[in-house]
């Protein structure tokens, strides 16, 4: 093997380091064969079919139960979301009236169905949603087995510490892994937002996913390194290699003590700048570990993980009882709760195709387009602001016109609950997503009219140079140190502060060490970012003169192209005292 392909990169889905031999992992049933059936058999065809989606739904219920003493609710109920597929009429109902008209197989037809549906979900755009395909495999694999009779993985033979190496691994597969057994996981599928890297974080499992290729690249006993920081996995690896990475996990566990001594401490910088440290987070589930690397709150909190199945709002009861919890477990702190920021490459099947969904009816725009269901959102975050620590964010706005409707039917939603005496914050601060050239454009007028800016960098920076972020071909472009993108980011900081309001950043960028050296030079009141960079961040604010990086900054944006400006700036980036990119990051 090549020393190329003796490393695979994938996308680090849970932290940590897995030393052990591969096993690989193949769930997937042979051709399933089509057979007709006599019309008089028909009706006990459908009984078995009944019965095996019965069986399944047994199971999930039973799953659940298990899991719940180690796991978040809301990690439960992504197996009540998998229950919710066996319910829905497009699925069995569809089943059962296609056995009745074409005369065939119960496993074929809905394998049949199954797949359908996992081809809708596999084609569309953006990866949130498309990371569900992993739910409605699970579903299938299950209903498949009680047909079949197939319902061995194999994994029991495994013997001793194993490296799982899969397609793709189902939630469910990922809760039932024998943590004495399996030391983590590599993937060809998924992302770091699916569910299954979200379980596999609840075990404290090293997790590489979407690698393309492992199962083709590895084979059954090789012995594997999986980075799950980094997102490399070492096939083969030299006794060198393994004795750094052996060394690492050593040293791993004293950082983590000393990452304790960190937890507490400030993002202050040596000469008295105080920055906010805030987490990006998904689902509830991720509270602990926001509150584990030191955040200072939640900086955004994303509610599209209530699109688990189908593509209908929860009740507002449902969703007022999930932000409430989160508000508080991080109470006194700062929860921001963003709006809907759904769109037609996330709702394929209300929607209409759009050409290019990046720049279609998304975010607040189709929540502007569907009042009484962006309302019921709106009135359930009020109700959960009574516990004092909640700020609502509007994503995706392009100009004033738009975030005054907004901000309208904020109001009809906060008139209707205390006409109705319902208990509301009356004060809730309200802003926005500054992600669109326009707003940054028009920042001036825009923060006249809202308490804070929160800077999207990931789709600032993409609409600003016009380069999809996931195409490798042009990833060389998608640069956050573009002199446009930081002119753009230095104006929005201006304006805020200019009318009296705070600004923080939270795409990518924030966690960036050089990029986020630029923002604190440029004024940023607040960085937020996936909870394990915190500690990191926290260490290099903490190392940090803001004056000089403010007099460099300023130096910096009078440059003329990106590759300049990270020259200018890497020799002025501070030493950290704990330097935890180079341990983690080998």
């Amino acid at each position: 093997m090549s020393e190329e392909r003796r490393v695979l990169k994938g996308i680090p889905a849970s932290p940590g380091i897995a030393i052990g031999r591969a096993f690989v992992y193949n769930r997937r049933f042979a051709a399933i064969n089509q057979r007709p059936i006599p019309a008089d058999r028909v009706e006990a065809e459908i009984s078995r079919f009944r019965t095996a989606v019965d069986e399944a739904m047994n199971d999930l219920t039973r799953l659940q139960r298990r899991i719940a003493v180690d796991f978040d609710q809301d990690i439960v109920k992504i197996f009540r979301a998998h229950q919710a597929v066996l319910e829905d009429p497009e699925v069995v109902d569809v089943t059962i009236v296609r056995i009745r008209r074409e005369l065939t197989n119960a496993e074929y037809i809905f394998d049949d169905v199954m797949r359908g549906w996992i081809a809708n979900y596999s084609s569309i755009e953006n990866p949130f949603f498309r990371e569900r395909t992993a739910d409605f495999e699970d579903v299938h694999y299950r209903v498949l087995a009680k047909l079949t009779g197939n319902a061995q993985t194999g994994i029991e033979a495994a013997d001793g510490e194993i490296v799982l190496v899969a397609h793709s691994l189902s939630p469910s597969d990922t809760a039932e892994l024998d943590r004495d057994a399996v030391c983590g996981f590599i993937t060809d599928a998924g992302g770091q937002t699916s569910h299954t890297a979200i379980v596999a974080r609840g075990l404290a499992v090293p997790a590489v996913v979407g690698t393309n290729i492992a199962t083709q690249a590895i084979s059954d006993g090789m012995m594997i390194i999986i980075d799950g920081n980094s997102g490399m996995v070492h096939l083969d690896p030299d006794a060198d290699t393994i004795r750094r990475y052996r060394e690492t996990q050593s040293r791993l566990s004293v950082l983590g003590h000393e990452l304790q001594e960190l937890h507490d401490l400030p993002a202050e910088t040596r000469d008295g700048r105080r920055i906010e440290l805030s987490a990006n987070i998904e689902l509830p589930a991720e509270l602990e570990d926001v509150l584990n690397h030191g955040a200072d709150g939640i900086g955004l909190y994303r509610t599209e993980f209530l699109y688990l199945v189908g593509n209908e709002l929860p009740p507002e009861e449902d969703q007022t009882r999930t932000y409430q919890r989160i508000a508080r477990r991080m109470a006194p702190n700062q929860v921001i709760i963003r709006t809907l920021d759904l769109g037609a490459d996330k709702m394929p099947k209300q929607m209409p195709d759009e050409a290019n969904p990046a720049l279609g009816q998304r975010g607040i725009r189709l929540c502007l387009d569907r009042p009484e269901m962006f309302k019921v959102q709106l009135r359930a975050i009020l109700r959960a602001g009574v516990e004092g620590n909640v700020s609502l964010m509007f994503p995706m706005i392009s100009g004033l016109q738009e975030l005054r409707r907004a901000k309208a039917l904020f109001e009809e939603a906060r008139n209707e609950l205390l006409e109705a005496g319902v208990p509301i914050d009356r004060k809730m601060p309200i802003g926005i997503m500054v992600e669109i050239p326009s707003a940054a454009l028009t920042a001036h007028d825009l923060a006249k009219e809202v308490d804070f800016f929160s800077i999207g960098t990931n789709d600032l920076i993409q609409y600003t140079v016009a380069a999809d972020r996931g195409n490798p071909s042009i990833a060389s472009l998608y640069n956050p140190c573009h002199p446009a993108v930081l002119r753009l980011v230095a104006s929005v900081i201006d304006a805020a502060h200019d009318n009296d309001i705070w600004v923080g950043v939270c795409g990518a960028m924030a966690a960036h060490p050089l990029a986020a050296c630029i923002l604190l030079g440029l004024g940023v009141d607040e960085l937020s970012m996936s909870p394990i960079d915190i500690p990191e961040i926290k260490s290099l604010i903490r190392s940090a003169d803001y004056q000089e990086l403010k007099t460099i900054t300023r130096e910096a944006l009078d440059l003329s192209t990106s590759e300049e400006i990270m020259r200018f700036m890497k020799p002025h980036q501070p030493k950290t005292e704990l330097d935890v990119s180079d341990m983690m990051r080998i």
